[in-house]
């Protein structure tokens, strides 16, 4: 017996030893990337919105509170014959489905170490920086909401990552993504839950309540003004829903702060969902239900690992092939005190079709700027110069030419080219004539500008081309350009991001 026990106390021992060790360890592990992240977060001077670390228990305590919140719990429990306590219980479902928890090392190890390596093997991702110097107009003290165009699943992971040096953004997620591990995941990032369909008063009430209160705490957050992803590749209307619960927190005495919308243009050279958003526009039928959302992630999710693999495997024999560029553009920040300046009448005054229509006005302006700032990519210039050339067969020059047209247009209406790796030995010598135009004559430097143009015109179109003939959307026989008949939607979706900015 007595050597019986003995093995159970060194078994216990040992147990004792080893959880205790993997303690320590763990403990040193977390600290270590914790004191990790910090440094990240005080060398870029990272904002960071201090209600995200807020515990659930304090904000389901501040709703359940709240005045409005406990005066709908009682008129829905008279509409529907139910108990106070069920419907408190209802309430509380509500805000354990909707409110996130934020968590640093989720965020800003794991979150960026994923959008970084995903990224940047399938995209060239192109940062202007001088574009993101406009986030810079911004008062420091103000509540800042980005405002964005959807093109594709992975805009959540693109922004984040164009932005994880200024601040974390918060987004609105749609129910599609409350299956795990995605629920748990973006959780983590800071991301809250919405049901976009869901017609219940109280739901709706909870979910304003909780979006004005992350607001008046000056949380950062990023909403996707369609509502939905682009089918056509032109802009979809604005839904106004989340930003008319944001501009009402202007209504609340204690709000003393800017509210100030960023708008952000997302555009790529390859949509990763192209394929299947087409089919939806020539059907004319959009599928966006539960099972569909969940099916083309997990597609994304599936197609990540064999893009990866197989990247990896050229990278190695050194023939490794992005998806061209992907890039993100920051138009000039709207301050909602200007908007409101303008008003005849107070807006919060007004009766609630009329003062919609004026938050659908501010919407439909804020979409119109996302348009004018979209990154004119070289897949989305030259399909646009193919869809206007509309000939099956024709000659590189003759299509650099038209794309020389419509980059000079671009300009003329502030729009940004997003140029690459491909083009740093033409912006060196683009800087080059700038830098000694005073020592030379006017006609001279015309010349060079006009020569350089257009070789920057025939990088575009070989960045374009290279996606393009991979994609076995446009082939080149005997020096000349086909164009597949059955694949002209897709230069057709990619030439329609340019809408609203070329008209």
């Amino acid at each position: 017996m007595n050597g019986i026990g003995t093995y159970i106390l060194v078994g216990l021992a040992a147990l004792l030893a080893y959880e205790s060790l993997r303690a320590i360890v763990l403990g040193a592990i977390r600290s270590r990337l914790y004191r990790s992240v910090r440094e990240y977060l005080d060398d870029n001077r990272v904002r960071l919105d201090r209600y995200k670390f807020m515990q659930k228990i304090i904000v389901k305590h501040e709703l359940m509170n709240d005045a409005a919140v406990h005066q709908g719990i009682i008129e829905h429990a008279r509409e529907k014959g139910a108990k106070i306590q069920d419907v408190q219980d209802q309430v509380e479902g509500y805000i354990e489905e909707i409110v996130p928890f934020f968590n640093l090392l989720s965020y800003y190890k794991l979150g960026f170490w994923v959008a970084n390596s995903f990224l940047n093997m399938i995209y060239e991702v192109v940062i202007d920086r001088e574009n993101a110097e406009k986030l810079k107009k911004i008062p420091p003290d103000s509540v800042v909401v980005f405002v964005m165009n959807h093109r594709s699943n992975i805009d959540y992971i693109l922004v984040a990552y164009m932005l994880a040096r200024q601040i974390s953004l918060s987004y609105a997620v749609g129910e599609w993504a409350r299956v795990w591990p995605l629920e748990y995941i973006f959780k983590s990032f800071g991301a809250y839950f919405i049901r976009r369909r869901y017609r219940e008063k109280l739901y709706h009430l909870v979910l304003e309540k909780y979006v004005q209160l992350i607001s008046l705490q000056g949380v950062t957050q990023g909403i996707f003004l369609e509502g939905g992803l682009s089918r056509d590749g032109r802009l979809r209307a604005s839904k106004i829903g989340i930003l008319d619960y944001i501009i009402g927190i202007k209504k609340n005495p204690d709000f003393n702060r800017e509210l100030v919308f960023v708008p952000a243009a997302i555009n790529y050279d390859w949509v990763l969902e192209d394929r299947p958003l087409i089919q939806e526009w020539r059907k004319g039928k959009e599928k966006s239900g539960f099972r569909d959302h969940v099916y083309t992630l997990f597609r994304l999710v599936g197609k990540g690992p064999l893009l990866l693999i197989f990247n990896l495997a050229r990278y190695a024999s050194g023939r490794l092939k992005q998806h061209g560029a992907a890039s993100v553009s920051f138009g000039d920040p709207v301050f909602l005190s200007e908007f409101l300046a303008g008003e005849k009448r107070n807006l919060f005054e007004l009766p609630r079709e009329a003062r919609l229509a004026r938050v659908q006005e501010f919407a439909d302006g804020l979409l119109g700027r996302i348009g004018k700032a979209i990154p004119v990519t070289p897949v989305c210039i030259t399909s646009r110069a193919l869809v206007l050339l509309a000939k099956e067969r024709l000659t590189k020059t003759e299509l650099s030419m038209k794309v020389a047209e419509l980059r000079k247009k671009c300009r003329a209406k502030g729009g940004r080219l997003v140029q690459g790796r491909a083009f740093e030995s033409s912006k060196k010598l683009m800087d080059g004539i700038e830098r000694e135009k005073r020592d030379r004559t006017k006609e001279l430097v015309d010349f060079e500008e006009d020569l350089l143009e257009f070789e920057q015109s025939l990088e575009t179109v070989e960045a374009a081309l290279d996606v393009l003939a991979r994609r076995k959307i446009v082939s080149i026989r005997h020096g000349r350009l086909l164009v597949d008949k059955e694949k002209l939607a897709l230069l057709e979706y990619y030439s329609n991001s340019l809408d609203r900015l070329l008209g």
